[in-house]
């Protein structure tokens, strides 16, 4: 017997579990249904949390079938703050993106604990690719069938606002890959842009490539596409970083704290050079 309840988050993708006991093991068929979920929506949301980074380590892993005991030993914890000296994108607004998007092999899950969040902190807004090729309209379809876009790292900066925190590397990385691309556990088509890192439609001309992206985002971004998450502390939320993209509203130092330990899984084969974050 399924030791929790898993019910669908919105209409498009997601799934809240309810009841999960982190103080006890995981059973095999909760295992089971944990994963099937998590393959299906893109996104779980388990609230009233009280985990660590070892148990938040081994319960991504465990939605892709790593049952290991892991290492978090020799890693560092994240975290995405506004409070803390070394805290990860700590003001400014973030544009959506999955991360390490402009890599080959971005890594598969991305999960954020709120350790502490004050009322009318910025929301995390998550959008479905999987959801967004799947209700896609039959002429947009067409235009992008056979198409490869150019993702980079950094922001594609006339996309932005003066309030959109920037990350900057020394050496910037890209990659192509086809749109729409298939997901490499699931198999499921993905409408695999974003706005913060797809520089372009390597087919097209600049202006025909911009053109067709803002189409593209136009769908992807809508309303009825986008989840707005309201944090409180001891919230979960763990989602799929290939399927699923990631944005933030704004964030201030003097704002409302907002602390989140973030854990990824697997860890990057490379290592990649850590971005500086600057405001737009």
């Amino acid at each position: 017997m399924v030791a929790c309840q898993i019910r669908n988050l919105n209409k498009g993708f997601g799934a809240e579990v309810v009841g999960l006991d982190p103080t006890k093991e995981i059973d095999a068929e909760t295992r089971q249904a944990l994963r099937k979920a998590f393959d299906e929506r893109g996104v779980l949301l388990l609230r009233g949390m009280d985990i660590d980074f070892a148990w938040q380590d081994r319960f991504c892993r465990m939605l892709i079938g790593d049952d290991s005991p892991g290492a978090t030993e020799t890693r560092k914890e994240m975290h995405v703050s506004n409070k803390e000296d070394d805290g990860l994108a700590p003001n400014g607004r973030l544009m959506f993106h999955a991360d390490m998007m402009w890599h080959e092999e971005p890594f598969q899950v991305l999960s954020l604990y709120a350790i502490t969040t004050e009322p009318g902190s910025a929301t995390t807004s998550l959008t479905s690719t999987a959801n967004a090729w799947q209700t896609l309209p039959e002429e947009l379809r067409k235009q992008v069938e056979g198409k490869h876009a150019r993702h980079q790292t950094g922001q594609v900066y006339n996309r932005g606002g003066d309030d959109l925190l920037v990350p900057k590397r020394d050496v910037e990385v890209s990659t192509i890959k086809p749109v729409p691309q298939p997901h490499p556990r699931t198999g499921k088509p993905l409408l695999y842009t974003s706005q913060q890192m797809t520089h372009n439609i390597v087919e097209l001309p600049d202006d025909e490539s911009e053109a067709l992206l803002l189409k593209i985002f136009d769908h992807l971004y809508s309303p009825e596409m986008v989840y707005e998450h309201e944090w409180q502390t001891g919230d979960l939320l763990v989602f799929d970083n290939i399927t699923m993209q990631h944005g933030r509203g704004n964030v201030e130092r003097d704002g409302p704290t907002r602390t989140l330990r973030k854990v990824i899984a697997p860890m990057p084969k490379i290592k990649a050079e850590a971005p500086r974050y600057e405001r737009a």
